[in-house]
């Protein structure tokens, strides 16, 4: 038996009747035809092996597809997560791009698409409209809500602990999938996750490695973290989950590695919004990474000096005239302790001044001139008043 084209059909594949295409078949094919692929498109998404489906069936309950409109225009596609779910209203988290106004230029205007309308797309198949409950073009989130007709299953989130000792590097989290710590190590495991749009609303899944690189100069946004999960853009937004299908972040799409930024963030950021109704950005004045990923010849400085001083964060660059600057903290300075508490990561100093904006915090710093540590003082800034800039790609 041949096909129209020549290539021999297998003994179960047949011709659909004209009475199998419904209308949904007919949206799916449509979206096909509009380029907006799934993420099998890309090789390595074909096949995925068995730890990644377990971890997939624990996340997939709580990831919904969206889809957003100027009026009856379609704008955009992306991902989210269920992270709340009562008898009165189900939240979702999601990347702002949904909701940004189309860009021309370079980058994406902070601004929201006139006439905006949401469409929700649950694992069940079932569509809701939805309602921006925030959004915040700093770190390019948004929180979306729906009613729907009983509670949803809500994802597990786990705070990711980015430290490492260089006393003693644990074993990589792809060996011990089983494994119930969020710590995250580079080259660990982690999995992409999107819901599509069209057709049955099928779940996606992309899996990749936690990796050190940092993101593009074009990302404003310095908090983010980088992975090597290839999407496509109706993945914008969507979670990216450990092995043990834990919701570590929320993950934005680019052409190759993507960016995410980690739950602790994204978590802090929630929680001040329901409390106040307002965002808190803490503002850091300098570009770090955590004191692992420095290079050998700053570490063997540090701990000829240093010895005991294993974690902390490294600062890579301090921007002049910030508050980080006054408080005299140089270039290669590595911060140690934070309000009277020794520092692990940099997330675990990130989310230690959140909670201090406005306010004066003490810092340990090592100083590779100086035999002794040092005491400074910093204020800790808000960023109320300025928005980072985001790449336009998303829309091509």
């Amino acid at each position: 038996m041949q096909s129209l084209g020549g290539k021999r059909k297998t003994v179960w594949e047949r011709e659909p009747a004209l009475n199998d295409i419904s209308p949904r078949d007919m949206e799916y094919f449509h979206k096909l035809g509009s380029k907006r692929p799934k993420y099998k498109e890309k090789d390595c998404n074909l096949h995925l092996d068995v730890y990644t489906k377990i971890a997939l069936l624990k996340a997939s309950p709580s990831v919904v597809g969206l889809v957003s409109y100027s009026g009856d225009e379609e704008i955009i596609q992306g991902s989210g997560t269920i992270i709340e779910s009562n008898d009165s209203w189900t939240i979702i988290l999601t990347s702002a791009n949904l909701l940004r106004r189309p860009s021309r230029g370079e980058f994406v205007e902070n601004s929201l698409v006139d006439n905006l309308k949401i469409t929700v797309h649950t694992c069940h198949g079932n569509s809701y409209h939805g309602e921006v409950v925030a959004h915040d073009f700093h770190y390019n989130l948004a929180a979306i809500r729906f009613k729907s007709e009983m509670p949803l299953a809500a994802a597990i989130l786990a705070h990711v602990d980015d430290s490492i000792s260089l006393a003693s590097v644990p074993s990589s989290f792809q060996l011990r999938a089983h494994s119930k710590s969020s710590n995250l190590v580079p080259g660990d495991k982690v999995i992409a996750l999107g819901r599509y749009f069209a057709g049955d609303y099928d779940i996606m899944a992309a899996y990749g490695e936690f990796c050190l690189e940092r993101p593009e100069p074009e990302y404003d946004c310095r908090e983010l973290f980088m992975a090597n999960c290839i999407i496509t853009r109706s993945g914008d937004g969507g979670p990216l989950v450990n092995y043990n299908g834990e919701v570590i972040g929320v993950s934005f799409y680019d052409y190759g590695l993507i960016p995410w930024i980690p739950i602790n963030i994204v978590g802090k950021w929630w929680a001040h919004f329901k409390r106040s109704g307002e965002y808190c950005r803490p503002a850091l004045g300098f570009e770090a990474t955590n004191l692992y990923a420095a290079d050998s010849c700053i570490l063997e400085r540090v701990m000829l000096k240093f010895p005991s001083i294993c974690k902390g964060v490294l600062i890579e660059k301090v921007e002049p005239g910030s508050s980080a600057d006054l408080s005299g903290l140089h270039a290669e300075d590595i911060i140690v302790q934070c309000g009277g508490r020794t520092v692990q990561s940099f997330l675990e100093f990130f989310e230690a001044i959140w909670d201090k904006v406005g306010n004066l915090v003490d810092l340990v710093v090592v100083r590779q001139g100086s035999d002794t540590l040092l005491n400074l003082n910093m204020h800790v800034e808000a960023t109320s008043d300025r928005l980072n800039r985001w790449p336009s790609r998303t829309y091509k």
